[in-house]
């Protein structure tokens, strides 16, 4: 380079999380040397995208600066990520070894998660739905279950129904598998979809609940467990607060037996 060139950088991935005015106050659920748990509300990205705007990531890094030096500037050190409308559980880890230690639980399967989610419907009873899942062929966003004799990767989702009525039922999920989408595609695969969920669902389970933030769907990250000595046995949030106008509307229990 010589002085006085101009560089031009246009390659939206190499834009950095700077703290802003405009990010989020966090909600922080545990807090140690290691790692950081917070509740995500609904609505908001977990990362940098390919516009400025407020994240999770950017919160994180206006309240813990030294987490820029984890990973990439855009995921802050989170360790998984959650869809935008899908709100609850989100770990990130505060220097690289416990980074290290948090993705080697994830990828060993010694993490169980647990979510609460708002479907479609009336299930009675439950099920286990261990359909592999794949990429839609054209539409890379989007997840389906994979045809049969077709790659696709494993996926193991536990539901139990909590409550419910002729027209909806909350279910509490439990996955140790983490395919992209995996419950909201593995709901719909049963004809109970997340009400909300604009991709995998239907207009007329759209349509049951008004939501309150654009893009947000009934599913809450709730619980997060590890099968590992050196890491917390369980952290739980608390019930989701934008769910509670529908649940007292159809006198359901909020509390939940953790």
């Amino acid at each position: 380079m010589r002085a006085g060139d101009t560089v031009i950088v246009s390659d939206w991935s190499l834009q950095t999380a700077s703290p802003v005015s405009s990010s989020p106050p966090l909600t922080v659920l545990y807090d140690d040397e290691n790692l950081i748990a917070v509740d995500k509300p609904p609505g908001l990205p977990a990362t940098v995208g390919r516009t400025p705007g407020p994240s999770l990531a950017a919160a994180l890094l206006a309240r813990f600066p030294e987490m820029a030096a984890l990973d990439d500037s855009r995921h802050a050190g989170l360790v998984h990520r959650l869809d935008t409308g899908t709100s609850g559980l989100l770990l990130a880890a505060r220097h690289l070894s416990a980074y290290t230690r948090l993705r080697n639980a994830f990828t060993r399967k010694l993490v169980q998660k647990d979510y609460l989610a708002v479907v479609g419907g009336r299930l009675e009873a439950p099920q286990v739905v261990t359909l592999p899942l794949a990429r839609h062929r054209r539409s890379r966003g989007r997840m389906v279950v994979a045809r049969v004799g077709t790659k696709g990767w494993p996926a193991r989702t536990e539901i139990t129904p909590i409550a419910g009525d002729g027209e909806l039922t909350v279910v509490l999920l439990r996955m140790r598998t983490g395919v992209t989408h995996q419950l909201r595609v593995h709901l719909a695969s049963l004809g109970h979809p997340i009400v909300g969920d604009a991709r995998y669902g239907t207009s007329r389970t759209s349509r049951l609940i008004e939501t309150s933030v654009p893009g947000w769907h009934f599913l809450h990250a709730w619980r997060i467990a590890f099968d590992a000595p050196d890491l917390p046995r369980g952290i739980v949030t608390p019930f989701p607060a934008h769910w509670h106008p529908l649940f007292a509307a159809r006198n359901w229990p909020t509390t939940i037996d953790a």
